[in-house]
């Protein structure tokens, strides 16, 4: 080297630069140890590692403190300079020098830099710097050491023979333990995986080991790792060039010889260098195949192998020919391949991969890496011996591409740049006195002027041309540019500039002016009539913007609470909870919410099925629905949607209205959580019911021959499907059973309503006392409403939901619903109607354009006509 062989001369320490050495880690996005993937590299703050002199050293040493790091960690060896004029530098690692490049920061000092990817155990050691400046010499040590190397080991599987029984098993000695499995694959190349577990059963190990190609792998965090059982084959056609094995001193050695012939008159054997193998060094294997041929299996192993086991494995059969492989002793892995850089030229729309043909043993692990993000590897095993990897997913982008290889004994880089032809791009522009074109491509182009006349650009112009200087970043394109002095004799005519390369060529054409506002425009009056007409296009579609942003219906809760302010009903005002003060006891921790099924949508938000854990009890989860505007809600929206909570937080709870359980306004979207109705809105529910409606129990006995007659035996006085709070004799008129029957507490009926409820919603029947209970509890859940004051606005089947029990209750889940703007709802008459036809309130109110009071949400509650509809 070089640099080894300098005389230092004496200097002082008022003399010496200052110099400082850092650590840079990078955290890697995808956290997980040893994944191949593209990932960034994001740095931490640098770690002053305090280059201290060395004393009593052969020149100027200075040697930074030793740095640990983790197996596969990104680190970064830094060393600023702080010396007047050019430096120049050289690292040494293992006796190799490496590439480098020092550069200046903004203080203007030099910056010398060591990226390691990824920490391995190979790279662990001691990095030499040294620097040459125009005042003197100095070299930095740092010492590199791989922390917890014990902890983090994946070493490949080997086979061993079972004991007591012809048979393998495969072992993996890695640190944390790895999960061993058997890849099995057939002649057509389908593959399976097993567990150990089921391979070490003996009838398992026995059939599985007559397969065509076996493999062991283990896994860990640090990755994964396989080795394949090496297999002759007398039944297919020898390779051209002779299979070969390495293997290092002490490690175990398998060879696997298989035939297969229509009947068992046929035997097999091993022999090694023409001498047949001792005993105890093979054993055979033999079973029948489905189609009743005869399969011989023949081992040939050694437990550790030396150098004199190295020859020529040739296994015989009396009914097959003899194949042979070559078994090579090595005492250290290797890695074969070409190292020299190479430079590529491609297209900006060719089809190009790079590639690396590589002989290594053991089997290499391997990175790609551009613009320090690291990309997958993939090899492929070759019929000669070698492998191959290749990397196509650079997208065209020019620069420097690495590809990295180690196997624990050796590493191996080599690099590659790649540039991108691209035909010119021209762009023109022109000034009083002069024209210019400017073009960015790859290769250089060249510049060609020409006059046109009449409607061809053929005669040159050779004089008045001048042609700038090119340049070009670091495998980006050739930017150049040509320019051409206008005289008096040219002006007023076209002349075109051209560009051109090896891909092709690119022109601009430009009217020669006289000197003036505006050069190229001929006809002022078409410009401005050009101008005039653009405006106007511009204000009439800024006038049609803002008329449509107008029109656009604002989300709005039909559920309001008013204030009386007179002696008529119709004297209110609704309650503006804006400004009420939103009561954090109801915040629920929106992490506790795990999301399921939209349940519905509008044009402003949507309802979502949910879990939320511990929102009634700790420990105990329910199915909510949540309530949440779309991601692109605006301010008034939001406001809108609190301003509901907090109405919501004032309503308090019943039984017949969908009761809100919590919300979460905080550090995210706004949610608000409901109960959750299992069966969907009524408006729904009767019609799936339909078929199945009866106007008594009696009309479900006579069609079932009285089947279920027994079921309701045990139950004289069972209440109403669905309701809790009102006992119906089952042979009672209906009607008055509303009102004659006593009333019982909740507690009284709860047991025999829970028992019931499963049997009772199992009939998936729908009788008239069922109608009249749907009617009965909406109308307590009015009068709830009624009570405090609120108006429901859009009362309608479609906005009561049914849950367990046939309990309904009222919601306002209309995230886009405003009937005065509203597309589900059209004109008829002077009265507004959903477009499903059905009127959706009381129809003299909208006749008589009345505003919204707390009489409009007692219209008509009629679920059996949506049965019978």
């Amino acid at each position: 080297v070089v640099f080894s062989a300098m005389i230092f001369g004496t200097i002082t320490n008022q003399d010496l630069p200052v110099i400082k050495c850092v650590l840079i880690n990078h955290k890697n996005n995808d956290s997980s140890v040893g994944k191949s993937s593209s990932y960034p590299m994001v740095s931490e703050s640098p770690e002053d590692l305090g280059c201290a002199l060395r004393p009593q050293s052969a020149g100027t040493v200075y040697e930074a403190a030793t740095v640990e790091v983790d197996v596969s960690a990104s680190i970064t060896l830094q060393v600023l300079v702080d010396t007047p004029g050019n430096i120049s530098c050289l690292w040494i690692f293992k006796h190799s020098s490496l590439n480098c490049q020092p550069r200046f920061d903004v203080q203007n000092r030099g910056v010398v830099s060591m990226v390691i990817l990824k920490m391995t155990e190979t790279q662990a050691g001691e990095y030499l710097l040294f620097i040459q400046s125009e005042a003197t010499n100095y070299t930095i040590l740092f010492t590199v050491s791989i922390r917890n190397t014990l902890l983090f080991t994946l070493r490949r599987p080997y086979f061993r023979k079972m004991e007591n029984q012809d048979a393998l098993v495969c072992i993996s000695e890695s640190v944390p333990e790895p999960i061993v499995e058997w890849v099995l694959c057939d002649s057509q190349g389908e593959c399976k995986e097993e567990s150990p577990a089921v391979v070490k059963k003996e009838e398992k190990v026995l059939h599985e080991l007559f397969g065509t190609d076996i493999r062991c792998c283990a896994r860990n965090e640090l990755g994964r790792e396989c080795t394949r059982l090496f297999t002759i084959d007398l039944n297919q056609t020898p390779q051209t060039t002779l299979p070969q094995l390495f293997l290092k001193v002490g490690e175990p050695l398998w060879i696997r010889c298989k035939a297969v012939h229509v009947n068992h008159g046929f035997g097999l054997t091993w022999e090694l260098e023409n001498k047949a193998l001792e005993e105890g060094s093979y054993f055979e294997m033999s079973t029948y195949s489905t189609n009743r041929t005869m399969i011989r299996i023949l081992f040939a192993f050694v437990s550790s192998v030396a150098r004199n086991n190295t020859g020529y494995y040739t296994c015989s059969s009396s009914k097959h020919p003899s194949q042979s492989a070559l078994v090579t002793i090595v005492e250290k892995g290797f890695i074969n391949a070409t190292n020299s850089s190479e430079d590529y030229e491609i297209d900006q729309y060719e089809e190009f991969c790079f590639s690396v043909r590589f002989k290594a043993y053991p089997q290499i692990r391997c990175t790609w890496t551009f613009s320090r993000k690291a990309f997958p590897c993939e090899q492929k095993a070759l019929d000669d011996g070698y492998s191959v990897s290749k990397f196509c997913n650079h997208k065209h982008q020019p620069g420097e591409y690495i590809f990295h290889a180690e196997n624990g004994d050796a590493q191996f880089t080599k690099m590659f740049t790649l540039n991108i032809r691209r035909k010119p791009q021209v762009l023109a522009e022109a000034s009083a006195s002069q024209a210019s074109c400017s073009s960015d491509g790859y290769p250089l182009p060249s510049w060609t002027w020409k006059k046109c006349s009449d409607k061809s650009c053929t005669e040159d112009i050779p004089e008045g041309v001048w042609n700038r200087k090119a340049n070009r970043k670091v495998f980006g394109q050739w930017v150049s540019s040509s320019t051409l002095n206008m005289s008096e004799a040219m002006k007023g005519f076209l002349v075109k500039c051209c560009a051109y390369n090896s891909l092709g060529t690119s022109c601009e054409t430009i009217l020669l002016n006289s000197p003036g506002p505006f050069p190229f425009i001929q006809d002022s009056i078409s410009f401005y009539a050009t101008i005039g007409v653009c405006l106007l296009f511009i204000v009439v579609l800024t006038m049609l913007i803002c008329h449509k942003y107008k029109k656009q219906f604002r989300y709005e809760s039909q559920l309001q609470m008013v204030q009386v302010t007179g002696s008529s009903d119709n004297e209110y005002f609704y309650v503006d909870f804006r400004d009420c003060d939103y009561d954090l006891k109801w915040e629920f921790p929106r992490e506790n919410l795990e999301f399921g099924k939209v349940l519905g949508s509008g044009a402003f938000g949507k309802v979502m099925n949910a879990t939320a854990y511990g929102i009634s009890k700790t420990g105990v989860s329910i199915q909510v629905a949540v309530k949440m505007l779309k991601e692109k809600a605006d301010s008034s929206e939001r406001e809108a949607l609190m301003s509901e909570l907090k109405m919501m937080t004032q309503l308090g709870s019943h039984e017949n209205i969908v009761n809100l359980l919590g919300a979460c306004t905080l550090s995210g979207p706004i949610y608000l959580i409901f109960e959750y109705c299992c069966y969907g809105d009524l408006l729904n529910y009767l019609r799936s019911k339909r078929e199945k409606f009866h106007r008594t129990w009696t009309e479900i006995f006579k069609e079932h021959n009285f089947s279920f007659y027994p079921t309701f035996q045990s139950h004289p006085n069972s209440s109403m499907p669905g309701s809790r709070d009102v006992q119906i004799h089952p042979h009672s008129d209906p009607i008055s059973g509303l009102h004659g029957n006593s009333f019982h507490s909740e507690d009284e009926i709860e047991y025999e309503n829970q028992k019931r409820l499963e049997e009772e919603e199992d009939l998936n029947v729908l009788t008239f006392e069922d109608l009249l209970c749907f009617a009965y509890q909406v109308a307590k859940g009015m009068e709830f409403l009624e009570f405090k004051s609120c108006v429901h606005r859009d009362l309608a089947a479609r906005n009561v939901l049914v849950t367990h029990g046939k309990v309904v209750k009222i919601c306002d889940f209309g995230l886009a619903r405003d009937i005065m703007s509203d597309s589900n709802y059209v004109v008829r008459g002077n009265m507004y109607q959903n477009v499903d036809g059905r009127v959706s309130e009381r129809p003299h109110i909208y006749q008589n354009r009345r505003p919204f009071s707390r009489e409009m949400d007692s219209g008509p509650l009629s679920p059996k006509a949506q049965v019978e509809d």
